[in-house]
């Protein structure tokens, strides 16, 4: 039964007592005892249900998500094609991954001469700087790690304190161990060039 609802059938019920003989008293306390203990069993209850939906709520830890991570990055690899000496790249069915991607969408705020700037530039310290050469695979990728795209919600932004998210690009790349690593980008304003501010695989030092 509802609480409010028992409550009100209760207190009806003790109103009724008032108007009865000497009896009234001792039954108007235990009316009143009655709607303490259903009241408490009634909140206790709730709290039970509610700690333990609470306990039975999955929580991702750093290994579910490398693992995730690792699997969207095989099956990006696999969809990458090569067509008249240029490497295009697919996107996974987001869908099967439980990790958010909606930070990955910072791209949306780059015009396509942003992205192909920002990209190339990434690419050519990878290549130069670093001195990483992967072949027919793709140089760089779209960040897709949450941990990595929450300095854009980040007010202190780390390794990119100064700059706002419209001057901000990451991305990512595989190092020659295996190991994916993120490239941090940043711009003084709209039109100016990209330059790689840091690489490793945090945004905060």
């Amino acid at each position: 039964m509802d609480v409010a609802v028992l409550a009100g059938v209760l207190l009806i019920g003790l109103a009724g007592c008032a108007n009865n003989g000497e009896s009234q008293p001792n039954t108007a306390v235990m009316l009143e005892n009655s709607i303490h203990e259903e009241l408490a069993q009634t909140i206790s209850t709730g709290n039970d249900a509610m700690e333990s939906d609470i306990q039975s709520e999955p929580v991702q830890t750093d290994d579910d998500l490398d693992e995730e991570l690792k699997q969207y990055r095989k099956e990006r690899e696999d969809l990458i094609q090569e067509a008249n000496g240029l490497v295009e790249g697919g996107t996974p069915d987001e869908g099967k991954y439980s990790f958010d991607l909606s930070g990955a969408f910072y791209e949306s705020q780059f015009d396509t001469k942003e992205l192909t700037e920002a990209y190339a530039a990434a690419r050519v310290y990878v290549t130069d700087t670093l001195g990483i050469r992967p072949g027919t695979k793709m140089t760089t990728y779209m960040c897709i790690d949450p941990r990595i795209l929450a300095i854009y919600d980040d007010e202190d932004k780390g390794v990119a304190a100064g700059y706002d998210n419209s001057n901000i690009f990451v991305c990512e790349y595989c190092d020659e161990s295996g190991i994916w690593q993120y490239l941090i980008l940043t711009r003084e304003g709209k039109g100016s060039a990209w330059k790689v501010i840091y690489s490793g695989d945090r945004y905060k030092k």
